[in-house]
C-alpha cells in the first residue's frame, strides 16, 4: 500500500488532476472531501480521462474532477488482506483501490504495482483464480 497519496478536490479541473498524475507519476488521483482530506469521494484514473473526457471531446481544462471521477469507490480497510484486496482489484476490473482507517480515513491506496512489487507470489494466485493461462514468455520461469 502506497501511503504518498496524491489526491485532488472535486472542484478542480481535470487538466489539474492530470498534471499532479504526471508529477508524480501514478496512474490517478483519490478524490477527497475539500473541507475534509481524510474523506474519500471519488477515484479519477487515466482512464477515467481518456474515456470520459478526451474520446468525448470534452475540454480538461474546462472539465472539472467531479463531472468525470468514479464516485463512491470501493474501499478496503487497513486490517484487509492483500490476497482480498488483489481478488476485489481482479472480481471488479479495477487497479486503484483506497484504503480507510476504521472510522473511515484516508490511509493509502493499494495499485496493481504495489501487489505485483509487495507479493510476487500473487502473481501466480491471480492466474490460478482467474482461470487464466500465463503467457509464454512466463511459463517456466520460476
Amino acid at each position: 500500500m502506497s501511503r504518498d497519496l496524491v489526491v485532488a478536490f472535486p472542484d478542480e479541473t481535470v487538466v489539474d488532476a492530470a498534471r499532479k498524475m504526471a508529477e508524480n507519476d501514478v496512474g490517478s488521483v483519490i478524490v477527497v472531501d475539500k473541507y475534509d482530506r481524510s474523506r474519500v469521494v471519488g477515484v479519477l484514473t487515466e482512464s477515467d480521462i481518456v474515456k470520459r473526457v478526451v474520446a468525448r471531446g470534452l475540454n480538461p481544462s474546462e472539465t472539472l474532477v467531479e463531472e468525470v471521477m468514479t464516485r463512491n469507490p470501493i474501499i478496503v480497510e487497513e486490517d484487509t488482506p492483500l490476497r482480498v484486496a488483489a481478488d476485489i482489484m481482479r472480481e471488479r476490473g479495477i487497479g486503484h483501490l483506497p484504503v480507510v482507517d476504521k472510522a473511515g480515513r484516508l490511509k493509502g491506496v493499494i495499485t496493481r504495482t504495489d501487489i505485483v512489487r509487495i507479493a510476487p507470489g500473487l502473481i501466480e494466485y491471480l492466474y490460478v483464480v482467474s482461470g487464466s493461462e500465463r503467457p509464454a514468455e512466463e511459463e517456466g520461469e520460476e
